[in-house]
């Protein structure tokens, strides 16, 4: 009895490590690439309507690219951002992640609840229009919040908080609570807080649609060093003519990408008639 006993329980033991191991399934992924979607589908029920909202979306985004989506309202650009940034959950496909930079990748769609709030917070950096700051916290508390989260040490913590906002060009900023900050530099806050957690890729939504276009001009400056530094960034934009700078443009059109285009234009050039340029 005692031997049965202990097979029952070695047993068991097995069962669970199987039940982990299926809840972290992984899909070979170029290692070249930080994300990969696969015949992405989103649709929406509105009374008696069926809206799709995405429609057998395919794409991949290169380690170091910064790639814009275009569209006019309603396109599916930020249903697009909310699946690939697990914040909404698609009807079909596959949103496949380098989680660990090996080419091991992993799916969001297929995670546990847990799992996904674990890649928003460590992997996957968000951005937004409204920037959605917390008006009682100071810009440097408003960055820190992630990796307080995150239970970064705080030595670290604060090191890597007070290099983010001097790298977005608010070193001198950093007590300064929302209400005080123009929206450019609140938009600037909300970029050094989504780099916090050392991200995988940054994914903005429309990050300079409420900015005039010095601001706008300011935040793809920082857009473009960051790529340059190595990180990927998806930009989704109803602005064609800041898309210019990104390396690649997609066009989303009713929930569709239907052409795909290199840029790469020099920022500068896109504005310098604005800024006396020749």
């Amino acid at each position: 009895m005692i031997e049965k006993s202990n097979e029952i329980k070695k047993l068991e033991q097995e069962k669970v490590k199987v039940s982990k191991k299926k809840s972290s399934k992984s899909y070979e992924i170029d290692n070249h690439l930080v994300l990969k979607v696969n015949n992405l589908n989103k649709s929406y029920i509105t009374g008696n309507i069926t809206i799709q909202a995405l429609e057998d979306i395919n794409l991949e985004i290169r380690k170091g690219e910064l790639v814009a989506i275009v569209g006019p309202s309603g396109s599916g650009k930020t249903t697009l951002i909310n699946c690939l940034g697990a914040l909404d959950f698609p009807d079909a496909g596959q949103v496949i992640y380098n989680v660990n930079n090996n080419g091991e990748g992993h799916d969001i769609t297929e995670m546990k609840n847990q799992e996904q709030k674990n890649m928003r917070l460590k992997k996957i950096g968000l951005i937004f229009q409204f920037y959605n700051l917390f008006p009682v916290l100071t810009a440097y508390e408003n960055v820190e919040l992630p990796a307080l989260i995150a239970k970064i040490k705080p030595k670290s913590r604060k090191n890597k908080v007070e290099e983010l906002l001097k790298l977005v060009g608010l070193g001198e900023r950093i007590e300064h609570y929302p209400t005080q900050l123009s929206g450019g530099e609140q938009q600037r806050v909300t970029i050094a807080r989504s780099l916090v957690n050392d991200p995988l890729i940054l994914l903005a939504d429309e990050p300079t649609g409420e900015l005039d276009t010095e601001t706008t001009l300011q935040i793809m400056k920082i857009f473009l060093q960051l790529k340059d530094n190595g990180h990927s960034i998806l930009m989704v934009t109803h602005n064609d003519r800041i898309a210019q700078a990104a390396d690649r443009i997609l066009t989303l059109t009713d929930g569709k990408i239907i052409a795909e285009r290199k840029a790469g234009k020099h920022i500068e050039d896109i504005y310098k008639i604005e800024f006396g340029g020749h």
